[in-house]
């Protein structure tokens, strides 16, 4: 909450939503209620309900979410709405982020936004969350907001109807927050479950794409399938599924995504574990 009320920002619509929380956090939150447009704490049915609602009640031209354990750089609001305001015609920017946490090396982290939907559901576009910011009007318009189906990459299923209905994400190339990393969050603890949810929003997807795009989406979801096979011990299943992805989609060839997989199953046919 520092992070955010001491940018100095003066046309800050600031609001927490908190889930009911037990560990102190409406006593905290209460402390600083004179700064903030609104904060509520009471049961929620998630993080993407607790979103919405304060989606719902937003004010602000700029719209942006961020975690409880994650920051906002100094001046990040300012560099933000200056952009905004020098380019009219930006809906939805992304600035680069920092990584750290205890154990974890601290590391920028310089954003690679989406660019296509074929881009974003076959993992090559790398833009955390924290540096995501939208003009308000896109997601109260026809896209709407984020999807309760999605417990884990609700995000980035946002990001991809966006840029199936035309949107285009620009780069801010600064550092706008922090991303912290720690064995509770869901980054750390859950990454198989981001892993399974991603595979199904790029199945739900993939029928809308065409030529490239829907190849390159294909091939990567059989890649990860066969490589996930190779751990497994199913190497004809792996190698099954490895040359379906390379027929789908011949360019993978010379992509680190093919000869990951290929090592991968190499050393599984060796009964071994990649070193």
């Amino acid at each position: 909450m520092r992070s955010v009320l001491d940018q100095g920002y003066p046309n800050l619509d600031y609001l927490v939503i908190d889930g009911g929380s037990r560990d102190g956090s409406p006593e905290i939150i209460a402390r600083y209620a004179d700064r903030l447009s609104w904060w509520e704490s009471e049961p929620d049915r998630g993080q993407v309900h607790a979103i919405n609602k304060g989606l719902a009640r937003a004010r602000g031209e700029i719209f942006a979410f961020l975690n409880s354990d994650d920051l906002y750089l100094p001046g990040a609001l300012a560099a933000v709405a200056d952009y905004f305001a020098a380019h009219p015609g930006c809906d939805w920017l992304c600035g680069d982020t920092i990584f750290f946490g205890a154990g974890h090396p601290t590391r920028l982290f310089e954003a690679i936004v989406p660019t296509s939907p074929g881009q974003a559901l076959s993992w090559a576009a790398h833009a955390p969350q924290p540096g995501m910011f939208w003009r308000r009007r896109v997601l109260t318009g026809e896209i709407g907001g984020f999807d309760e189906r999605w417990n884990y990459c609700f995000d980035h299923e946002f990001y991809v109807r966006l840029l199936l209905a035309g949107y285009r994400c620009a780069h801010l190339s600064l550092p706008l927050a922090a991303y912290r990393l720690h064995a509770e969050s869901k980054t750390v603890s859950s990454a198989d479950s981001f892993d399974r949810e991603f595979d199904e929003i790029a199945l739900q997807y993939e029928p809308r794409l065409a030529g490239r795009e829907r190849r390159w989406t294909k091939s990567t979801r059989l890649f990860r399938a066969s490589y996930s096979a190779s751990t497994n011990g199913e190497v004809r299943v792996a190698s099954r599924l490895l040359l379906d992805a390379l027929r789908t989609y011949p360019e993978s060839l010379f992509t680190r995504l093919f000869w990951g997989c290929l090592r991968r199953f190499l050393t599984s046919l060796q009964g071994g574990k990649p070193a």
